[in-house]
């Protein structure tokens, strides 16, 4: 008498925005008695990657396009005041010229790249992420690759204007836009996630002036000790 044995996929580690960044197994939704507390239903579009990749630059690498500036002008200034020859000036100037560039687009460069290879984007993906009460299920096209067994699993919570960013020990990574969710309110999922893991959403702000009041305010809470009057 056949037995009927149900296919198992392995996981492939792969760092990505609006997904996973390790699979551990692709398998059918599995039924719950209960909906979700939130739900957000989104695509790998070119906005989640944008905010992934920038999102990647501040916190891992903040400061990078700054010394990119800063080394393409360093660069640049000796083809323009110190070589007299016509071939060491072009060499400076057209390498500074080019760092100075890749100081400002590395970005969309960025972007560029991961929408020519990024298979999911192509593809056109759904991607549904679903918050119980006591975990959570992600789900590619209705089929689960990942889950947060607990919400003490979560390492990091982020937020801007528009996603939160989602990272737990799994070394799973998740962009969420906020005008995916279709269950629960976007403006409150700071909150449950907080009660839930006891993770502080951290504030990632995206205009100039925004950032500048931030470090003021690091700035003020380190001189003062770490408190505030």
């Amino acid at each position: 008498m056949a037995k009927n044995k149900s296919r198992q996929t392995k996981a492939k580690t792969q760092t990505k925005p609006a997904g996973e960044a390790k699979e551990v197994r692709a398998e059918k939704t599995v039924s719950r008695d209960k909906d979700p507390v939130y739900q957000a239903v989104t695509k790998r579009d070119a906005g989640v990657i944008k905010a992934y990749i920038t999102f990647t630059y501040r916190v891992f690498h903040p400061g990078v396009s700054a010394r990119l500036f800063i080394y393409g002008l360093l660069i640049l200034l000796p083809g323009l005041f110190f070589f007299k020859d016509l071939f060491w000036r072009l060499f400076f100037i057209v390498i500074g010229i080019a760092v100075i560039l890749l100081a400002f687009f590395r970005q969309y460069i960025s972007l560029w790249i991961t929408k020519r290879n990024d298979p999911d984007y192509k593809a056109g993906t759904e991607f549904t992420y679903n918050f119980y009460d006591t975990d959570a299920d992600f789900l590619r096209d209705g089929v689960r690759f990942s889950r947060l067994a607990k919400y003490k699993d979560i390492t990091n919570f982020y937020y801007d204007d528009d996603y939160y960013y989602l990272a737990v020990t799994s070394r799973d990574f998740f962009v969420i836009p906020k005008s995916a969710f279709t269950i629960g309110d976007a403006a409150e999922f700071e909150e449950f996630i907080y009660k839930k893991s006891k993770h502080t959403c951290r504030w990632i702000p995206v205009k100039f002036s925004d950032r500048m009041k931030k470090r003021r305010a690091e700035r003020t809470i380190a001189s003062t000790g770490g408190l505030l009057k």
